[in-house]
């Protein structure tokens, strides 16, 4: 008997940036604020029922992860980032008014597939399959890692990965309010997760401004790369060929003025 496909969901992981640094104290403080702020987030995006019917709901101490019907995944990337930024900035403010050290940065992963689900009435909380598995592995790559490091911690609260499968499917396909091209493509390589995540920052700030969300340093090497170098001083060689009349000056360092005539 053949298996059958188990049920396509949609999958959303977060994690807090810098976590095990905190003490114990404040990493409990830190714990118990992210579903809080989840579901104010889906509160204020009007997407309220994704969060009560979430599927198979757990936390992971320095972040959450859920899973959700597919057919909020248009109104989740148009709408619930952006709130997620907004609500991360209030509540950063709030904690670091309580101890100055602390901070409440995230990134986000979003994606879609196959899910096995946990059987009813078992106590994991957690689903399995090679869905659930790249929706983590594009949350720990280094260029959704980068969009935080090279940000303004004061402005910047939120990196998203969306997955390939949810770029094509919602944004490509223009079911999401959010225009395709405020996404950036990064290559990806984790593990054994070869692909392509897609960056999206709602609020971009320091680094990002100057060099964009994408792997800016490879691109600047190879740019680098192509210009001539400039040759150092004294080894400069002019070559004269023909007749020539007047006077020809050759000049390595000079000091103090230089007159002809």
């Amino acid at each position: 008997m053949l298996a059958e496909l188990p049920p396509y969901r949609a999958l959303l992981v977060v994690d807090t940036k810098g976590f095990g640094s905190n003490p114990d104290t404040t990493q409990a403080a830190v714990s118990a604020a992210i579903p809080d702020v989840l579901a104010q987030a889906f509160e204020r995006a009007g997407l309220r029922e994704v969060w009560d019917t979430a599927l198979f709901p757990h936390g992971t101490g320095d972040g959450y992860g859920l899973g959700f019907d597919p057919r909020f995944l248009p109104a989740v990337v148009s709408r619930f980032f952006d709130e997620l930024q907004d609500v991360l900035a209030e509540r950063d403010a709030r904690l670091r008014a309580a101890a100055r050290s602390v901070r409440l940065r995230m990134r986000a992963s979003l994606n879609v597939g196959p899910v096995l689900e946990p059987a009813a009435g078992t106590t994991s909380a957690a689903a399995i399959g090679s869905a659930v598995i790249t929706t983590h592995r594009l949350l720990d790559a280094a260029p959704v890692r980068a969009v935080l490091e090279r940000s303004d911690p004061d402005q910047t609260f939120l990196a998203v990965a969306l997955s390939q499968r949810v770029f094509e499917d919602v944004l490509a396909s223009e079911y999401a309010t959010l225009p395709a091209t405020k996404v950036v493509p990064a290559d990806v390589a984790i593990k054994e997760y070869r692909g392509t995540v897609y960056l999206y920052v709602p609020n971009p700030s320091g680094d990002l401004l100057r060099h964009g969300a994408g792997d800016y340093a490879e691109e600047l090497a190879t740019a680098k790369a192509t210009i001539e170098p400039v040759p150092a001083p004294g080894s400069t060689t002019n070559v004269i060929s023909g007749t020539q009349n007047g006077t020809a000056i050759q000049v390595g360092h000079v000091h103090g003025n230089l007159n002809h005539g």
